[in-house]
C-alpha cells in the first residue's frame, strides 16, 4: 500500500494529468483488495452533481446510468456520502433504501455492497467521492475503513492539488488576458532594479519594440533624459509612501516621446516586492492643453495688436509677422504688400529667423505675380494655400535661388480689403503639418493688422484734413487782423469813409485773399465732414449695423429729390443741368434713402468738378432687365490709372505703404456698397480734359409670380 501511495505521489509531483494519477491509485487499491471494483467521482463546480473521473472496473452501462447523478439523501451510497459529507457504507445494496432507484442496475452489474468515502479538501469542502464495490454482501472491518479513508485522503490531495494548479492557470490566464488587454501601459520593476520585469502588450504596441527587447533594456533607456531625476525621486517616495502619481514619458523605437501620466504603487509579484506603474498615454490631453494655451496666446496677440493704436507702421507689421511665426509654431515668416494693380508683390519684411538663415546678398523685393512660384498661388487662386510637402515635385515651383531659406512646409494667406488683395503673409517649416487652426490664426492676425493699418492711416488722413482746416482758419484770421490793424492805425478819431483812407487796389487785394481763405476753410470743412461721415459709415459697416429697407422705388422721384437737394450749389456755380429721363421708367426694388445718398454723392461730385457755368448731364433709360442711370460732368476728367481704384476704400499710388483714401474721401466706396446691396453695377468712364461719366445699372423690380399665376388661372 505504501509503495502504491508513493507511486501516486510521484505521479503527482511529476505533474501528470489528474485522471492518470487517480487511475494509478484505483488500480493500486484493487490490487491490494482483490475482488473490489473502485471508482472516483468528482463534484461539479455547482456542487450538485457527481461525474466519473476514473472507474476502470465498472461496466460501461452502469457508468452511463449513474454519471451526473444529483447528490442528495438517498441518492445511492456515493450521492448520499457527497451530500452528507461523511462516509456511507452499504453492506447489501439490494435491501438498502439508498439504492431503491438503482437496485436493479446494481443487480445487473453484480454489485451487492458499496462503500463510499467523500473526498474532503483541506478547507473542508467536498471534492468528490471514493467508492469500493463488492460482488457479495460485505460489511467493512475497521481496517477496511481505515484503508478506504487513507486512499480517499490521497485522492483528495491529488484533486485539490490539480484544482489549485488549474485555478492558478486560470488566474494566470485571466491576469495575462487583463494585463495585455488594458489600454494603459503597465510596467513592473523591482524598486532597485535597473530593468523591467514585465510589461503589457500596450507598451509593446505603442513603443514599437518587441517585448524581449524592452525586458533586456535598462529602464532609463526608455525614459527620456529630462525625466530621469523626477522618476528617481518618485521611486524613492513610492517606497516610503506606498504609491505616487506623477508625469513622465517613454521613448518609442522611432525616437518620438509619448507623454505619460503614471500611477505607481508597491505590489507583490512572483513573490517579490515590486512597483507596478500604470501609465496612461496623455498625448491627446497634452495636445488639448497645448491647443488651449495656443488659443489663449492667439487671443492675447489679437488683443495686443488691437491696442497698438499708437504704434508705428513698422512696429505693427513686425509684431504681426513675428506673432504669426510664433503662434503657428513655424520657423520663419514674411509679409508682402500688393501693388495697386495686383500684378506685383512688394516684399515688406522677413521674420528674424528667416533673415538669419537666408544668405542671399542681393535679395529681391518685387515679385511679379505671373512669374512667382508656388508661394504665389495664394494670389492667383485668391485663397489661402497650404503646402505640407514643399519638397514634392510641382510644375509651379521656380527653383531655389542659391543660399535661399530651405522650405519643407509652407502656408500663406491673401489679405483682402473688400474684393482686393492688399497683402500676402506666409509662414514656413512647422515641424507638423499646417492645419485649419493655423490657417484661421494667420488670417485673423493679418486681417487685424490690416484693419489697424487702415485705422492709423485714417487717423493720419483726418489729422491732415484738420491741419488743412486749421491753416485755412489761421490764414483767414491773419487777413482779418491785417485789415483791422491797418484801419486802426489809419483811422482818425472822426467818422470817415474807409474808401477815402485805403486805395481801391489794396482793399480789393485784401478782400480777394479773404474770399480765397474763406473758400479754403469751406472746402477743408466739407472734406473733413465728408471724411468723418464716411468713417462713421465704415465703422457701422464693420460692425454689421448697415441695414436696408427695401420697397418699390421710382428712380425719377429719387433723381428729382437729389436735384432739389443740390439746387443751391447748382445755382451758385451757374451750372446748366440737362436731364433726360424716360417718361415711363418702371419701379425698382430698393432702399429709397440709400439710393438718394448714392445719387447725391454722384451728382455732388459732378457739380464739384464742373467749372463755373459748365454743364451736368443726368440720364436714365430702361434696358431689358435694368435701369441705366448716368451722371456726366464737364470737368477736367480723371487720370486713367486712377479709374480702377475709384471705388476702393483706399488705393495705392506707389510701391510703398503710402495710400490715399479716394473711396472714402469721395464717397465712391460707399456708393459701390449701396449698388452692390441692390445687386447692381457701378463704373466710371473718363478722359482727361473731357469730363467724367458715372454709370449705375440697377435691376428692375421682378414681377410677382404669385399674382401672375392668379391672373393666368
Amino acid at each position: 500500500m505504501i509503495k502504491g501511495q508513493n507511486r501516486v505521489l510521484g505521479k503527482l509531483a511529476s505533474g501528470a494529468p489528474l485522471d492518470e494519477i487517480l487511475l494509478l491509485l484505483v488500480q493500486n487499491v484493487e490490487k491490494i483488495r482483490p475482488g473490489s471494483k473502485c471508482s472516483i467521482m468528482l463534484l461539479d463546480r455547482e456542487k450538485k452533481h457527481l461525474f466519473y473521473c476514473v472507474a476502470p472496473g465498472l461496466p460501461a452501462y452502469y457508468i452511463r446510468k449513474t454519471d451526473g447523478i444529483e447528490i442528495g439523501f438517498g441518492a445511492a451510497s456515493f450521492g448520499t456520502a457527497a451530500y452528507m459529507k461523511k462516509r456511507v457504507t452499504t453492506d447489501n445494496v439490494i435491501e438498502h433504501p439508498y439504492w431503491t432507484e438503482y437496485r436493479d442496475l446494481a443487480a445487473e452489474a453484480g454489485f451487492k455492497a458499496c462503500w463510499s468515502e467523500p473526498l474532503i479538501s483541506s478547507s473542508g469542502e467536498v471534492l468528490g467521492v471514493f467508492s469500493m464495490y463488492y460482488g457479495e454482501v460485505h460489511r467493512p472491518e475497521k481496517e477496511d475503513l481505515d484503508f478506504m479513508k487513507t486512499n480517499a485522503q490521497l485522492a483528495a490531495i491529488a484533486v485539490e492539488h490539480k484544482l489549485a494548479e488549474e485555478t492558478l492557470r486560470e488566474s494566470e490566464h485571466k491576469f495575462r488576458t487583463i494585463f495585455n488587454n488594458i489600454n494603459d501601459h503597465l510596467y513592473i520593476r523591482e524598486p532597485e532594479g535597473e530593468s523591467y520585469m514585465d510589461v503589457n502588450q500596450a507598451v509593446v504596441s505603442r513603443l514599437g519594440y518587441e517585448k524581449e527587447e524592452i525586458l533586456k533594456m535598462e529602464a532609463e533607456e526608455i525614459i527620456p533624459a529630462e525625466y530621469w531625476a523626477s522618476v528617481r525621486e518618485n521611486l524613492k517616495k513610492i517606497q516610503s509612501e506606498g504609491s505616487r502619481v506623477y508625469e513622465a514619458g517613454a521613448v518609442c523605437k522611432d525616437g518620438t516621446v509619448v507623454p505619460l501620466e503614471v500611477s505607481a504603487r508597491i505590489i507583490d509579484y512572483e513573490g517579490k516586492k515590486t512597483i507596478l506603474s500604470v501609465a496612461r498615454d496623455i498625448t491627446e490631453r497634452k495636445k488639448a492643453e497645448a491647443a488651449q494655451r495656443l488659443n489663449e496666446a492667439r487671443l492675447e496677440a489679437l488683443v495686443k495688436l488691437n491696442r497698438m493704436t499708437g504704434a508705428s507702421l513698422k512696429e505693427i507689421t513686425d509684431f504681426a509677422r513675428e506673432e504669426a511665426v510664433r503662434l503657428t509654431s513655424s520657423k520663419l515668416g514674411y509679409l508682402a504688400f500688393m501693388d495697386a494693380y495686383e500684378t506685383s508683390l512688394i516684399m515688406h519684411s522677413w521674420s528674424k529667423s528667416a533673415m538669419e538663415e537666408c544668405a542671399i546678398e542681393d535679395k529681391r523685393f518685387i515679385y511679379p505675380v505671373k512669374t512667382t512660384g508656388l508661394w504665389g498661388e495664394a494670389i492667383r487662386q485668391r485663397k489661402p494655400i497650404i503646402t505640407n510637402d514643399y519638397t514634392a515635385p510641382s510644375s509651379l515651383k521656380k527653383g531655389y535661388p542659391k543660399d535661399h531659406v530651405h522650405l519643407t512646409r509652407h502656408m500663406n494667406v491673401p489679405v483682402f480689403d473688400g474684393e482686393r488683395i492688399v497683402a500676402v503673409s506666409g509662414v514656413g517649416n512647422k515641424n507638423e503639418p499646417y492645419d485649419e487652426s493655423d490657417l484661421r490664426q494667420l488670417t485673423l492676425l493679418m486681417q487685424g493688422m490690416w484693419q489697424l493699418i487702415q485705422r492709423k492711416q485714417l487717423e493720419d488722413a483726418l489729422k491732415a484734413y484738420s491741419e488743412d482746416l486749421s491753416k485755412a482758419n489761421d490764414e483767414l484770421r491773419s487777413l482779418n487782423r491785417i485789415k483791422a490793424e491797418f484801419m486802426v492805425e489809419s483811422l482818425p478819431q472822426i467818422k470817415v469813409d474807409y474808401g477815402d483812407l485805403m486805395d481801391f487796389d489794396t482793399l480789393e487785394t485784401i478782400e480777394d485773399q479773404q474770399q480765397k481763405a474763406i473758400d479754403a476753410v469751406i472746402n477743408s470743412s466739407e472734406r473733413l465732414k465728408q471724411m468723418v461721415d464716411s468713417l462713421l459709415y465704415l465703422s457701422l459697416e464693420q460692425a454689421g449695423k448697415i441695414e436696408y429697407s427695401f420697397g418699390d422705388v421710382e428712380i425719377k422721384k429719387v433723381l428729382s429729390d437729389v436735384y432739389l437737394n443740390l439746387v443751391l450749389l447748382i445755382d451758385e456755380k451757374e451750372l446748366k443741368v440737362e436731364k433726360e429721363l424716360s417718361a415711363s421708367l418702371p419701379p425698382i426694388r430698393g432702399d429709397k434713402r440709400k439710393l438718394t445718398d448714392l445719387f447725391t454723392t454722384l451728382m455732388g461730385h459732378a457739380i464739384r468738378f464742373t467749372p463755373h457755368g459748365g454743364t451736368v448731364e443726368v440720364k436714365a433709360k430702361e434696358e431689358e432687365e435694368n435701369i441705366h442711370i448716368t451722371v456726366k460732368d464737364s470737368g477736367t476728367g480723371i487720370q486713367k490709372r486712377l479709374i480702377p481704384h475709384l471705388f476702393h476704400r483706399i488705393y495705392q499710388v506707389d510701391d510703398s505703404l503710402t495710400r490715399r483714401y479716394q473711396g472714402l474721401e469721395s464717397g465712391f466706396y460707399i456708393c459701390k456698397n449701396i449698388v452692390n446691396a441692390h445687386e447692381g453695377e457701378i463704373w466710371a468712364e473718363s478722359e482727361e480734359g473731357s469730363g467724367t461719366t458715372m454709370h449705375v445699372r440697377l435691376p428692375k423690380k421682378k414681377p410677382d409670380t404669385r399674382s401672375m399665376n392668379r391672373i393666368e388661372a
